[in-house]
């Protein structure tokens, strides 16, 4: 066994008491959206030369909060190593420098995820087997009892990721901190047809800008994707309060301290945006009715600041009394496979006339597919984003008809 004393005083200076980097995935395009978070946050963001990359510098205790807080990214990665690495001798040298003790405990499951491109080091066994023993051996070394790997596709955080990144012969080396994908927020269990994922909808919400007294009127909200984010994002909720996280299974991990920020966290909790969301379609209303039953269970947040309504655009203005609220109008449209190609200009071009003719002087923002689109629209943008979403390029306009 592994002398836990003096792993104790290791962990204590190197991993609590140290800075770390935090490596943050996030949709190329929507970076913005990912500082403005980190920013919130009280951190320092930094754009990688990647698309879609950020990272920080960041503590223990703040990681866990990002976890826990962040709505935008899509992954979340504690960063142990980087380094470049043409031959198999020196990627073994360099993997065996990580004091793998520090991060997984003796005998815990682990997984790899591998990525290269562009990299002379690139046959997936022979990469993994270098890791593999490069581990064993630090273990055995220090008397303790290897990790173990398996290949199994299981969702787990029990089971840690290891996430092995090369481009151009230069390696990252890091741990998943947020369990896989981070959109899988636990509470939208009723989906619709092509629904929009909730960090892309989140992101897009912190790009809008919006103050604390807004009225978001999320007039074709299908299973309801932007009215549950602006819901959580504008209180300042947990954004998965189910779910397991790989980092409660590290040896730095305080179950009394991660209980007692989540507690500082919930004190926190801000009044937030009241929300209309309307669709014409009463399944939709159904499902997203149903998803925030469930998210008001899980989170503890009253489920009369969201009202789902069943009404057509077209034919009302989806606007309810604001009172001294100001109203925001956001539109995630049908498109792509959802509407024949012939159809998709002609139903912008009447999405924008129901604008200019009913939310005259109201901020709005809307997700367009493609120019031809964007020009039969016919509105004035001021803030344009582009990103793809269900692989189809896309644009997310903001504006406001004067």
């Amino acid at each position: 066994m592994i002398n836990q004393k003096s792993l104790e005083r290791r962990i204590k200076r190197h991993i609590i008491a140290g800075k770390h980097t935090l490596f943050g995935a996030i949709q190329p395009g929507l970076e913005e959206a990912g500082e403005r978070e980190l920013s919130q946050l009280g951190l320092t963001p930094v754009r990688e030369k990647e698309p879609g990359s950020l990272c920080t510098n960041i503590s223990l205790d703040e990681l866990w909060k990002t976890v826990l807080l962040s709505r935008s990214f899509s992954r979340l990665y504690l960063r142990l190593d980087s380094f470049k690495s043409s031959g198999f001798m020196e990627l073994k040298q360099k993997l065996a420098r990580i004091q793998w003790s520090l991060y997984l405990r003796e005998g815990c499951s682990f997984k790899i995820k591998l990525t290269t491109r562009h990299c002379r080091l690139h046959v997936e066994d022979k990469i993994i087997k270098s890791l593999n023993h490069c581990m064993q051996d630090h273990y055995v070394q220090l008397e303790g009892r290897p990790p173990v790997y398996t290949d199994t596709k299981e969702k787990d955080a029990a089971i840690q990721t290891i996430i092995i990144r090369g481009v151009d012969d230069h390696f990252t080396i890091s741990l998943d901190a947020g369990g896989g994908a981070l959109y899988e927020r636990g509470y939208r269990k009723f989906i619709n047809d092509a629904p929009l994922k909730e960090n892309i909808a989140a992101a897009l919400l912190i790009l809008s800008d919006l103050p604390e007294n807004t009225l978001l009127l999320d007039a074709m909200s299908g299973s309801g994707t932007f009215a549950l984010e602006g819901l959580g994002y504008s209180r300042g909720l947990l954004t998965a309060p189910n779910r397991n996280y790989p980092f409660e299974n590290w040896p730095s991990f305080r179950p009394g301290r991660f209980q007692w920020l989540k507690k500082e966290i919930m004190k926190e909790m801000k009044p937030g945006w009241q929300i209309a969301a309307a669709d014409i379609d009463e399944k939709s209303i159904g499902a997203g009715r149903e998803n925030l039953k469930l998210m008001a269970s899980q989170c503890s947040v009253d489920p009369g600041a969201c009202e789902f309504i069943k009404e057509d655009f077209f034919n009302k203005t989806a606007l309810i009394d604001s009172g001294d609220r100001k109203p925001f109008l956001i539109l995630n449209p049908p498109y792509g496979r959802r509407l024949s190609l012939e159809d998709q200009e002609a139903f912008f071009r009447k999405i924008g006339r129901q604008i200019l003719e009913k939310y005259k002087g109201i901020p709005w923002g809307i997700i367009v597919p493609g120019l031809e689109c964007e020009k039969a629209l016919g509105l004035k943008w001021e803030k344009k984003y582009l990103f793809k979403n269900g692989g189809y390029p896309v644009s997310y306009l903001l504006g406001i008809c004067r």
